[in-house]
């Protein structure tokens, strides 16, 4: 079922009601948004999500999924903020918030392992583990099905990208009209990529299909996924990436000989 603001506002209404099922789903849906803000002076930098998430979690301690979305993100902050070329305390951090942030990913993964999650999870599990720095242990070979969303360009000699990675089409849908409609059209090379079984079957360029900053997606036949799904909010390595499921945002200078 299409995503639309309307039901973005019914979850908020019952997630800000005390509801844990719409917090977790809430949750889940913003993590495939970009931070409230990403520039400095505009105040803390803020991942949407994990209000929603925390409230999931507080209320249902031990349920994996929302332990392993919040968990999820928690290690892309870490990822962020250990690779960022930024003041940290220009967007209301201290020196400290890795360690914290670390510190708290590495109990809920612990609280994930207690709980016991079944089936095709492990290989993602082992892959947080890496990203973590809990477990040295190489992550097993995993297989998953998933979409991977990337839009990239360069102002002066930076590259800019956004990568949106989802396990449902109305949900990658979504993602990408919502990161069109807050970065104004996105930063220029828009595509979508398929993954099945851990290999890239098909690639979509979308900027044939935009028309006045809107992906026309009448247009785009979106391939339905295969095989396990990658478990919401762990990582898998696919080729030189490490997808996971939610938005990541990089600003790399260019490299130059």
């Amino acid at each position: 079922m299409a995503i639309t603001d309307a039901t973005i506002t019914r979850l908020w209404s019952a997630a800000a009601a005390g509801d844990p099922q719409a917090a977790l789903k809430l949750g889940k849906l913003l993590c495939l948004t970009a931070p409230d803000s990403a520039e400095p002076g505009d105040g803390a930098l803020i991942w949407p999500e994990e209000r929603w998430l925390r409230a999931a979690v507080a209320a249902c301690p031990d349920a994996v999924e929302a332990l392993t979305l919040l968990a999820g993100r928690l290690a892309e902050q870490i990822d962020f903020w250990e690779n960022a070329d930024l003041d940290v305390t220009e967007y209301g951090q201290d020196e400290g918030i890795v360690s914290r942030l670390q510190a708290e990913a590495e109990e809920l993964y612990a609280r994930i392992r207690t709980a016991g999650p079944l089936g095709h999870a492990q290989a993602g599990l082992d892959e947080l583990a890496v990203l973590l720095g809990v477990s040295g242990k190489p992550a097993a070979e995993a297989t998953y099905s998933f979409y991977v969303l990337e839009d990239e360009g360069w102002s002066g000699s930076v590259r800019h990208s956004a990568t949106i990675v989802a396990c449902d089409a109305d949900e990658i849908r979504w993602a990408c009209d919502a990161w069109l409609a807050l970065s104004d059209g996105g930063f220029g090379t828009l595509t979508l990529a398929t993954y099945a079984d851990g290999a890239k079957v098909s690639s979509i360029d979308l900027g044939q299909h935009i028309v006045d900053e809107v992906v026309v997606w009448d247009a785009v036949a979106v391939p339905d996924l295969s095989g396990p799904r990658l478990p919401t909010g762990l990582p898998v390595a696919a080729g030189d990436h490490r997808e996971v499921c939610g938005l990541m945002m990089k600003r790399w200078p260019q490299v130059t000989a």
